[in-house]
């Protein structure tokens, strides 16, 4: 039996990616990867230890059961996702909509060459059908810092943080 689910999709990553860079144009590769896995998976933000001024997030995490299965391991979901996520960001670099010589080094910058005509009503859609969730993940999770003691790798434990330089 096939079963779809759009965290393995990479065209539906691409989609996602397009979805988070309108709103952060500099964001760590890394972090892009955390915003996009919590994106796919919104009720699994309960999950992760949140600084107190994110109390709002367990209630939209509460609501927001995920549209097809959640994942059985987080962790093991969220490695799954690696290979598709890059393979999307590659397809972004050679698109000319992210810089590719940013992004052999880490850091995903949006371009200033617009969005095909085909995506613009597609992503305005999926903004307004998550804007809550979009507005979270760019507004709040988004800005933690990504490296060291209660960044984003370590309050969400999907990427190891013990050996950063912060």
């Amino acid at each position: 039996m096939l079963v779809y689910h759009p965290a393995y999709d990479a065209y539906h990553c691409v989609f996602r990616s397009l979805l988070i860079t309108n709103h952060i144009k500099v964001i760590e590769v890394a972090k892009l990867r955390i915003l996009d896995f919590f994106l796919c998976f919104p009720a699994e933000i309960q999950r992760i230890r949140l600084p107190r001024e994110h109390s709002e997030a367990r209630r939209l995490a509460q609501s927001s059961a995920n549209h097809y299965h959640g994942p059985v391991s987080m962790h093991q979901a969220f490695r799954d996702m690696e290979h598709i996520q890059i393979a999307a960001f590659k397809t972004l670099a050679a698109s000319q909509l992210i810089t590719s010589n940013e992004f052999e080094s880490g850091l995903v910058r949006r371009t200033d060459l617009a969005i095909p005509d085909e995506l613009k009503a597609p992503l305005a859609g999926a903004l307004v059908g998550n804007k809550t969730l979009v507005d979270y993940l760019v507004n709040k999770l988004g800005q933690l810092d990504l490296l060291g003691t209660d960044g984003l790798k370590h309050r969400t434990g999907l990427m190891e943080h013990r050996y950063d330089v912060a």
